[in-house]
């Protein structure tokens, strides 16, 4: 199978490594303001995104996202999150990856990183509206968590996208993802 490539798991390897560095703070801080400041929560809560579309935007390959992110979250165990740090991180590079299965890894322009990005995010909203309390929240806060969940997403993507641009133009991915032809345009 061309995809499990020793250079494609060394490229999956280095941005899994990357993005659990980066999620390290990003578990502290939203075990510290998820229960009591569930707007700010909301704001961050796109961070997790940028290591699988880094992943799938530079490797273009089956599994990139969710590789990546299982890697990320051994990193995490170390984080209060725990073992469900490994959990998390499959989860959110799972979901991703949803977008690109359905199209059978085909389609890789911009707007699939955001739309599936944004049902994922509907998907997560409505499974945490309990635990956010969100029935408690005046209308205008439950409309600002809403819109700072999808703002998040939408932010953190684009910086994933730029990110994987730069790298695919240094040269990251060169013998792993197929023609340069087919690359995404960001």
């Amino acid at each position: 199978m061309k995809s499990l490539t020793t250079r494609y798991l060394m490229a999956c390897a280095a941005i899994g490594a990357a993005t659990g560095i980066l999620l390290i703070p990003a578990f502290f801080v939203s075990f510290a303001i998820a229960a009591t400041v569930p707007l700010a929560y909301a704001a961050m809560a796109g961070v997790w995104f940028l290591g699988p579309v880094v992943a799938l935007a530079v490797l273009r390959r089956p599994g990139a996202a969710v590789l990546t992110m299982l890697l990320a979250g051994i990193i995490n165990v170390a984080t209060p999150a725990g073992p469900g740090a490994v959990l998390t991180n499959l989860m959110v590079g799972a979901a991703l990856e949803l977008g690109f299965l359905v199209t059978l890894y085909r389609v890789w322009r911009p707007w699939l990183f955001f739309v599936t990005g944004a049902l994922f995010q509907v998907y997560y909203a409505i499974s945490a509206y309990t635990y956010f309390n969100i029935d408690d929240m005046t209308t205008v806060a439950q409309a600002t968590f809403f819109v700072l969940l999808f703002a998040s997403t939408t932010a953190f993507i684009q910086i994933g996208l730029v990110i994987a641009k730069r790298l695919i133009a240094a040269g990251v991915g060169r013998g792993v993802a197929p023609v340069p032809a087919a690359r995404p345009t960001v």
